[in-house]
Parts: C-alpha cells; structure tokens; sequence
C-alpha cells in the first residue's frame, strides 16, 4: 500500500502514475502530513477490471503560466485559474467534500502547490502493473484511486491532508471519470479528467501557486458570481443572456439576483454531472434538493429554498430547490 509519512509542509504534486508519496481523499486528515494515509481505495468487486485506471493520462502541452493563482468556492463549486501577469482566465466545475456537521470537509484557507512537480514513471512507461495497486491485505487500493491522473497535493494551514485530483464515477474508463459537480468527495476537490490535465499543464514547474479556498460564491469586481462559462439550472444570473444553455431565462428575486430556469410542462433535461432538475409547479425547471449535490439547497442561500413542489400536470412531486 502506498502512503504519506511525515511531510510537515513540503508539497509533492505527482500524475497518478507516480510510484512516490500521494494522498488520495478516502482518508482525509486534519494531521497536517503527520499521519499515514492510505491512498484510495474502490470496492473489492471492481478489481476484477482495472480497465484503463492504470494507464497514465498523457499531460497536454500547454503554455504554462507566469504568475498563476487558485481560488476554489465551496457555495459556487468553482476552481477558479488565472494568470496575474497574464490574460489566462479560466473557471472549471468542482466536487468539494461531503457535509459533515453542517460544512464540507474541504476546509476553508489559504493553500499553496508545492515546488516539486516531478512525474515519476514506471520502468515499463505509462502503465503500473496491477500489483503496485493491491495492498496486502487483498483490497484494490492506491494508484487505482487517482486514474492515472495528475494530483496536486496542497499545504499550508489548517491542513496539509487535502488535494486537487480527479473525478469519482467511472475511474476505469479511457478518460478518467466523470465528474458530480456537488458535495462528494472526503475532502479533496474533485475535477474532471480533462481539467486536472489543463490545470496540472498550466502550473507545471511553478513554485507555491496560492491556493484559496473560501466558503462563499466568488464574485468579479462587478459583484457577478464568477462561474463556469457554461451556465446550466440553477446558476445564479441577472439577465436571461446570463443563462447560456438552449431555452435558458433568469427568474429575477426581489433583489435583483435570479436564478437560470428553463419553461417547462412535465419533465426536465438533465445534464451529465450536474445536479437533477424537476419541472415545478410554475413551469420552471429548477434543482432537486439533495444533500449530495447542493447541501439541501444551501448552496444557494439567499436565492432559491427548499420547498416541496408538484409537476404542471400532478403527475410526480418532488423536493426542489425553489426561487
């Protein structure tokens, strides 16, 4: 079994074809490095076909970044990358961890990458053999865990047990993943393949990239929620321009803030790795309530609330997330 000894505050960021000390989020730590972490695990009966979990992703050849920094918003599940000496600007969807207690595992602070950004690989190349990812005790374990994908380990306080790395569902498939953009994981931030690949590529060899992780929505200077560049069900929005997706209208709150909807008679589109939308009562797509995907609607506090609400037509009802 792989695990991390003592690494006070040093930062290691390896690919997930590393043979070195990695963290994975299946047993968080509020240590700061102190203690050994395992470095993943997935069910017992996945191990019969590790598919392409142990086949290195190839890193994309990207420009990297001048002066590159991080914030990562725990309300608006955004991981936000730009470059202060340059015109880079980029926001990618995230899963942060699971509530516990009222609030994510993810802590909240200020991090930084580490200076070491080698990519250890195997004697035989991009792929690890299946032995290096069972411990002894017979359970899959370790590499598996990280798709064969870049994982950034981040330090500094409260916590150095916590990381930037790949999705959860699917983690045999070519890709890496796919991604649930909610609160999932146990403690680590969740991306998909292709954007741990981009972010990996774009501060490759940087020395302490800041990393913030706040609580609440980040906002521009304009106070609009920063978020991904496509807006789906329930993002936060001002105009119905704001709400790119086919159909897409902001339904203003008193305040001047609306939500992104979609008009509707019976059933909803859904998309991959968003939270599920319901037709409401209004005829408005809106978020389902989960505690999963939006913390019971938390995540939207101030917009939208939890409510119990039927379809147009009374055919199915459901908790929603509502403005």
């Amino acid at each position: 079994m792989y695990s991390i000894g003592r690494l006070g505050l040093a930062v290691v960021v390896l690919t997930g074809c590393a043979l070195g000390p990695v963290d994975e989020d299946e047993a968080t730590s509020e240590s700061n490095g102190t203690e050994e972490l395992n470095v993943g695990s997935v069910e017992a009966a996945e191990t019969a076909s590790w598919g392409s979990a142990t086949n290195c992703k190839p890193i994309p050849a990207l420009e990297t970044l001048k002066s590159p920094e991080i914030v990562v918003s725990l309300d608006g599940l955004t991981l936000h990358l730009r470059d202060r000496a340059g015109t880079y600007d980029r926001v990618f969807p995230v899963g942060v961890g699971a509530i516990d207690g009222g609030k994510s595992k993810t802590p909240v602070g200020k991090f930084y990458t580490g200076a070491t950004t080698a990519e250890v690989r195997t004697a035989a190349g991009a792929t690890l053999p299946v032995p290096d990812l069972v411990d002894r005790s017979g359970h899959a374990q370790g590499l598996a865990g990280l798709r064969g994908l870049p994982f950034i380990r981040l330090a500094g306080p409260p916590t150095a047990g916590y990381a930037l790395h790949g999705p959860i569902d699917g983690f045999t498939a070519p890709t890496g993943g796919s991604l649930r953009r909610g609160y999932v994981s146990h403690g680590c931030v969740r991306m998909a393949s292709a954007d741990i690949l981009e972010v990996y590529a774009r501060i490759r060899g940087k020395s302490k990239v800041p990393v913030r992780i706040q609580q609440e929505v980040e906002r521009d200077t304009a106070s609009a929620a920063v978020d991904v560049g496509a807006r789906w069900i329930g993002s936060e929005c001002k105009v119905d321009t704001d709400c790119n997706h086919t159909g897409g209208k902001c339904s203003l709150g008193a305040t001047g803030v609306g939500t992104c909807t979609l008009p509707c008679t019976r059933t909803c589109p859904d998309r991959a790795g968003e939270v599920p939308t319901f037709c409401a009562s209004t005829g408005r797509c809106v978020p389902q309530a989960s505690t999963t995907w939006n913390d019971a609607c938390d995540r939207y506090a101030g917009r939208l609330k939890s409510k119990t609400t039927t379809r147009p037509d009374k055919s199915a009802t459901a908790p929603v997330c509502a403005p």
